[in-house]
């Protein structure tokens, strides 16, 4: 016979819905036993369980809606409450209470010193955007199973974000070196100290300083738990991290550095640098590398070579000299040429300092030489090579004191050199015309009139030179003539017109009347000059540059008379008047000079004019008889 069987509906939406429902709460499912309930409760289950979630749906949405803009309640941000407030007011709120937390939540005190830093100036910062958008972002999960479920949580207890802070640990340093430096208690490291040529040390010591990682947890935990601090700083024992043991090998490093002297050397010279007058600028410093004691030995380069150039320089530094030179069938040097120096003082420094380093060594004087114009070694450089102009005069029948300023003169000018392209300037070469420069006083023409004064007779050696530099068919860019005729120039076939008048009145030369001429060619230019009683004789010489020179429509005017001139001469005794100085006829003269180049192409072409002026007798007169001589009036 058959056994009877028993049947059980398979589970349905029945049995989904149960579970959700169980689900939503966090509950487990019960097994249900479909045999011991009656066929007649599972509709009415059904409608309630789809009624009852009709009602979770619609509280959920209105939920939603109503916080759609706002943080869901019971949502505590650190210990500020910001559940149903907007963004901006959640954040106002979460930003007042930063502020406070940042004015009063520390204060660390140690032996009277008190410190009541902002977490600003600890480096910590309270990031209130980043909180408020962690609180926002609560319940908006996308899985409705964890909306749901955090729907449940909020009714049973308060959601808390922590603050979101961050911490600079580079500012967090600052301040303890600020505070290790105000409790000025840090360990002190022994340290190798160079008296001349004394070697010493200095003990080693501990020492106090903040207790870092213990500060920085406090500050750590306030940021957490947002409880502030007001105790005793933490600090610990600084040991120092060299000990005076730890210095005997770098002493015998300095020792041995101080040992013995280095000797320098420029040229023919020499000189020992000795141990004691540089060990001032000697530096020792040790540290830990790997575990060990290091000690590093240099000197301050920038002092030692301060001190080398104060000391040698003077015994060193030298402008070049430049050879003089003179022609006698050839360009020759009368003198050496020298190089100049200037001593290098970086590298003098570094040379010094690499010798008492490394075993001693001489050393050379690391110098910059300057090669002299005028190289006594290679006076073709020059490119002197031929005579380009010859001048004279005749000065003959002149005073004592006139030939010897005339012999100064060309003295003074003999073995100028005019680079290319410079101009000779006579006032240039003869220097200040003075007592101190060898003149003595002697005639002269003094504007209008004739006088004496210091250098009378040196227009006899400017107007040699004009003689030259007109026939070498040199430019001449400043040239004056006298304003009286002189008969005296005009010895030996040179007519009127062929000289020239210089003027130094002042202390200031720009001001002074010069003769000049240029050095137009490529080569440079030897003045030579000498005197041959009765001559003066100016050569130049130079590159054969092929020029020829030639002079025409020389023209002389009728003579002028002149009037009879009175001058006050205050060395004069009362009551004197003296015919001083002879009547001269004015005269206008000139003459062309045309210069053509090798190619016979005309390089200069110039007119020079003179217009004498005329002078009668020159009456010299005592003071009280000014206006009494034939020459008053004039």
């Amino acid at each position: 016979m058959a056994q009877p069987t028993t049947t059980h509906d398979a589970p349905g939406l029945s049995d989904r819905i149960s579970r959700l429902l169980h689900a939503a709460r966090g509950e487990r499912m019960p097994v249900l036993d479909w045999s011991g309930i009656g066929r007649r409760m599972l509709p009415r289950l059904v409608a309630g369980a789809g009624v009852l979630l009709l009602l979770l749906a619609i509280g959920l949405l209105a939920f939603r809606v109503m916080f759609d803009n706002r943080i869901y309640p019971a949502v505590v941000v650190g210990d500020v409450p910001v559940g149903g407030l907007t963004i901006e007011q959640a954040a106002a709120r979460v930003s007042d209470r930063a502020d406070e937390l940042n004015r009063n939540s520390i204060s660390f005190s140690y032996e009277g010193h008190t410190w009541t830093p902002t977490l600003t100036e600890l480096g910590a910062t309270i990031e209130t955007d980043r909180s408020i958008a962690e609180a926002q972002k609560l319940g908006r999960d996308d899985n409705a199973v964890e909306r749901l479920s955090f729907t449940g949580n909020l009714i049973r207890q308060d959601q808390t974000i922590p603050l979101t802070t961050s911490l600079d640990l580079t500012r967090l340093d600052a301040w303890f070196d600020k505070v290790d430096a105000e409790i000025g208690n840090p360990a002190v490291n022994a340290t190798i100290v160079v008296n001349g040529t004394d070697i010493s040390f200095t003990p080693d010591s501990t020492g106090i300083v903040v207790d870092r990682e213990a500060v920085k947890s406090r500050i750590l935990d306030t940021l957490k738990t947002l409880a502030p601090i007001d105790s005793t700083l933490p600090t610990k024992v600084d040991e120092p991290s060299i000990r005076q043991a730890d210095l005997e090998a770098g002493k015998a490093q300095v020792a041995s550095i101080l040992s013995e002297p280095v000797r320098i050397q420029f040229a023919d010279q020499s000189w020992r640098v000795e141990p004691q007058d540089i060990s001032s600028f000697l530096s020792v410093s040790t540290e830990r590398v790997d575990g060990q004691p290091k000690t590093t030995i240099g000197f301050d380069r920038n002092a030692l070579g301060s001190w080398l150039r104060e000391t040698y320089s003077g015994e060193i530094n030298r402008a070049p000299v430049d050879a003089a030179v003179a022609w006698n069938g050839g360009l020759y040097a009368t003198s050496a040429s020298q190089d100049g120096a200037a001593v290098l003082t970086n590298e003098f420094a570094d040379v010094v300092a690499d010798s008492f380093l490394n075993g001693h060594d001489r050393v050379d004087v690391p110098v910059h030489v300057t090669k002299p114009k005028i190289d006594s070694n290679n006076l073709g450089a020059l490119k002197i090579d031929t005579l380009l102009g010859r001048g004279d005069s005749n000065f003959e029948g002149g005073s004592e004191e006139r030939d010897h300023n005339i012999y100064t003169g060309i003295n003074a000018v003999n073995g100028t050199l005019v680079a290319p392209g410079e101009n000779f300037s006579f006032n240039g070469a003869v220097g200040a015309i003075s007592e101190d420069t060898g003149y003595v006083e002697s005639g002269v023409i003094l504007g209008e009139s004739i006088g004496r004064d210091v250098g009378g007779g040196i227009c006899q050696v400017s107007t040699t030179v004009f003689r030259a530099a007109l026939l070498g068919g040199f430019p001449m860019p400043e040239w004056y003539p006298h304003t009286y005729r002189l008969l005296g120039y005009e010895h030996d076939g040179w007519g009127p017109g062929y000289d020239a008048s210089i003027l130094q009145l002042g202390d200031n030369p720009a001001l002074w009347a010069d003769y000049k001429f240029t050095n137009t060619t490529d080569g440079w230019l030897l003045v030579q000059s000498w005197t041959s009683y009765p001559y003066a004789v100016v050569e130049i010489y130079g590159h054969d540059m092929g020029w020829k020179v030639d002079i025409s429509d020389e023209w002389i005017s009728d003579p002028i008379k002149g009037e009879d001139m009175e001058v006050i001469d205050n060395t004069l005794p009362a009551g004197s008047i003296v015919p001083y100085a002879q009547p001269s006829d004015g005269l206008s003269v000139g003459f062309t000079r045309t210069v053509t180049d090798k190619n016979g192409e005309v390089i200069g072409d110039r007119w020079f004019q003179t217009d004498f002026a005329a002078r009668g007798i020159q009456w010299n007169v005592s003071p009280d008889m000014k206006g009494q001589s034939p020459g008053a009036g004039n």
